[in-house]
């Protein structure tokens, strides 16, 4: 799995050669066309992958896993160096935004970003607490990873990700958590 994660994570910064660029952006432009539809939907589930839910959502963690120490820091650690990586690579590669970048395409998401798009860091986290939610309340996995997906497709469809961007951060999320629960 490990390996899987990071494989998808890196395809992402395929989006660099101009073919691959071109196709994502087609594909967005069908995604986000398809979904805004379900804008409202994506507009209310559009905290989930905020940085402030995410801590909240993984501080909720610490009495269930009071007596698991090195696995509740673990995730804290994982999750802050997947948050200053992701910062790392937005500010090296700095992709515009679809709504930035792409004729007609509007930002329908309640507060504009101002960051660069790639990778996706509300997929990064919400992603990540899906699985640590998922190992510590096994019931909560398939509806953690329910909303996990209607999270990330919410980045195409408010306008702020292209597929790939999303992809990348998804997997880096899911790879982080997977790391951090081995301890």
């Amino acid at each position: 799995m490990p390996l899987f994660l990071l494989a998808l994570a890196l395809f992402g910064l395929s989006y660099r050669i101009p073919a691959i660029n071109r196709l994502d952006q087609r594909l967005f432009l069908v995604l986000h066309r398809m979904l805004s539809t379900g804008g409202n939907v994506f507009r209310v589930l559009w905290p989930l992958g905020t940085t402030p839910l995410a801590l909240v959502l993984l501080a909720a963690l610490t009495w269930p896993l009071r007596a698991h120490t090195s696995t509740l820091a673990a995730l804290w650690i994982a999750l802050g160096i997947a948050a200053l990586l992701e910062r790392a690579i937005k500010l090296a590669l700095r992709r515009p935004r679809p709504f930035a970048s792409l004729s007609g395409v509007h930002m329908l998401q309640p507060r504009q970003p101002h960051d660069p798009s790639y990778p996706s860091g509300d997929a990064l986290r919400v992603w990540f607490l899906a699985l640590a939610w998922g190992r510590v309340y096994p019931p909560a996995a398939l509806p953690a990873a329910a909303l996990a997906v209607l999270v990330s497709l919410g980045r195409i469809a408010l306008g702020v990700h292209h597929p790939l961007d999303v992809l990348s951060g998804s997997a880096l999320g899911a790879l982080s958590a997977w790391v951090a629960l081995q301890f």
